[in-house]
């Protein structure tokens, strides 16, 4: 511990400076002040309140009235519609009666003058008076031929004697009911007329036999004549709705204009209440904001005295504990600070012991070119690679993965490491080199600890490889002649389970331009954002499209096309890679 700290921590405690409420002193601010702003949101919401109540009252007031108005003018509608349909139906058998009423005539006529042409009834005035009355206002009767749908007796001269085929295309509704009769039927129907000033509108026909003789009579007119009594009564119901709606609207503005008195008395005992409360409220929090400043400058004896008994008063004693239990916190910060400054700087050493652990670059061997790499996913991992001198020419390729992360598989791999090289070096069997390294691990180690190895002993005389695996990821071995991958398997367990294990050691020839792989686990179960692992597809890939390239550049592309594919994404796990060319 520093001298000075030392030294304060010896002194006699300071007595808290106590910053009492009623000895603060008003202060200028900025801007608003935090009463004016409980001011504000009082008044702001109350009149919010009582506006939106009120507003909303009006509208339900007023949507009342409308909906009485709408109410009563739906029921005049609906009152005239009737009783103009009711009217229209009378009109209807009205029009039915005149028709048959002048059907009857004309036969009474016929039978009384039996053997009369065409053209002597046609000039009898007294037929033709039957014949041709009228109906309603506007309405008539006519006479024509049910055979051949000729009229012979029309109010319009310019239509005795015509043909009404010819009104087959021109009004093709009065044609259809027209039609229809021309076997003798009776019919009827609506069809649209146009009046002489081109206003058009609908007329009622009905047609009806002339009991005995080739004649049809038809009364038309227009069927709203029988509704006009109506149009007066719609007319007063519209100006009484009207007077209706007036006074409606006079209530409601009386309604609304009640609630802007009532609102405007209520914002005044409104701000009254909230400029009390306002002052109740900030005093005290304006105490603690000032004993926060102070706390921000570095008075950490500071202490607040607030008598309100109420949630303030606890939360000014909070405030007390708070001011207390942070100066301690920062001497246990300033303390853990330190520690882990110290506990840093030994990873860092320890990182730096483990690197040199592993081979600083890789050996020179005939007609081989080869590289290799370790990154650990933390300060230090529990991966490792080795190249072994085990005779002249001979090399020992080792490759491992130790369980675990972190310091202790660190401290498992330096062991382990150190074993392997003292039990391969002069010896040239892998399987004993590892069986030997596997009874000495177990006898060393308990800590529950193992480790998966691939060891391979090289002979670069003959450019033979005799290899086993202690559950290791199976090397690839990938012919470049044949454009194929083989993967070196060999059964075996990992290293540090049980002495005496069974070591399968398997020998390959390798050829010109043959690539060997080395790889942990770290490699191909990368996992990107997407939960994705790398495989071993895209690791083949890169050595295929890598093929002709050196062990380094190989290495090289391997480790930027896991970088690429994690992204982001931490490493989780220790990564290494052991390339091996042999050369054309």
């Amino acid at each position: 511990m520093p001298q000075e700290t030392a030294n304060r921590e010896n002194m006699p405690p300071r007595t808290a400076p106590s910053v009492d409420i009623c000895e603060l002193p008003e202060s200028g601010k900025k801007g608003m002040t935090i009463r004016t702003k409980l001011m504000a949101a009082f008044l702001s919401l109350s009149v919010i309140s009582l506006a939106v109540f009120g507003y909303i009252a009006v509208v339900d007031i007023r949507k009342v009235g409308q909906y009485a108005l709408e109410s009563g003018a739906s029921l005049g509608e609906s009152a005239i519609r009737d009783s103009t349909r009711a009217l229209e139906e009378l009109g209807e058998e009205i029009i039915q009666r005149r028709a048959v009423d002048v059907a009857l005539q004309c036969r009474i006529f016929l039978d009384a003058h039996p053997g009369m042409s065409m053209r002597a009834l046609q000039n009898n005035e007294e037929f033709r008076s039957i014949t041709v009355q009228p109906v309603g206002e506007t309405g008539y009767t006519i006479l024509f031929e049910m055979k051949t749908g000729i009229m012979r007796f029309h109010p319009n001269p310019e239509l005795v004697n015509y043909d009404m085929h010819g009104w087959k295309e021109k009004l093709p509704e009065f044609w259809e009911i027209y039609e229809q009769s021309l076997d003798g039927s009776t019919s009827e129907g609506y069809y649209d007329w146009q009046d002489p000033d081109g206003q058009i509108r609908p007329k009622y026909m009905y047609i009806a036999p002339v009991t005995g003789t080739p004649y049809m009579i038809a009364a038309t007119t227009y069927i709203d004549e029988f509704s006009i009594p109506i149009r007066e009564i719609e007319k007063e119901i519209g100006e009484a709705t009207l007077e209706i709606g007036k006074n409606v609207n006079e209530s409601i503005d009386s309604v609304r204009d009640a609630f802007v008195n009532a609102l405007i008395a209520m914002i005044l005992v409104v701000a009254s209440i909230a400029f009390m409360l306002a002052r109740m409220i900030t005093r005290p929090i304006l105490a603690l904001t000032r004993s926060a400043r102070a706390i921000g400058r570095g008075e950490m004896d500071v202490q607040v005295t607030v008598k309100t008994g109420d949630e303030l008063q606890d939360l000014a004693a909070s405030f007390n504990r708070m001011v207390v239990d942070l100066k301690k916190h920062m001497k246990d910060l300033e303390r853990a600070t330190a520690e882990k400054e110290g506990l840093l700087k030994e990873l860092e050493i320890a990182r730096d012991i483990q690197q040199r652990l592993l081979p600083q670059s890789a050996p020179e061997i005939e007609g081989v070119d080869i590289a290799a790499a370790n990154i650990p996913a933390r300060e230090v991992g529990g991966d490792f690679f080795d190249f072994i001198p085990v005779a002249k020419g001979i090399w020992g390729l080792a490759i491992a993965d130790v369980s675990g992360k972190g310091m202790p598989a660190a401290m498992f791999m330096g062991l382990t490491r150190t074993i392997i090289r003292a039990s391969a070096t002069g010896n040239s069997s892998a399987h004993s080199a590892i069986r030997q390294a596997n009874d000495l691990i177990c006898r060393d180690s308990t800590s529950g600890m193992f480790v998966t190895l691939f060891y391979a002993v090289f002979d670069s005389a003959e450019s033979s490889l005799h290899y086993v695996s202690a559950g290791h990821n199976p090397p690839i071995l990938y012919r470049t002649s044949e454009d194929r991958m083989h993967f070196l398997k060999a059964k075996g367990v990992a290293l540090g389970v049980r002495e005496n294990i069974s070591l399968e050691e398997t020998r390959i020839d390798l050829i010109r331009g043959d690539m060997l792989v080395l790889y942990t686990d770290g490699v191909t179960d990368a996992v990107n954002e997407h939960s994705e692992e790398f495989g071993l597809g895209r690791l083949m890939d890169i050595l295929r499209s890598n093929r002709d390239a050196s062990a380094a550049h190989v290495l090289e592309a391997i480790l930027k096309g896991v970088s690429g594919f994690i992204g982001g994404q931490p490493s989780f796990d220790d990564l290494t890679l052991m390339i091996l060319k042999i050369k054309a």
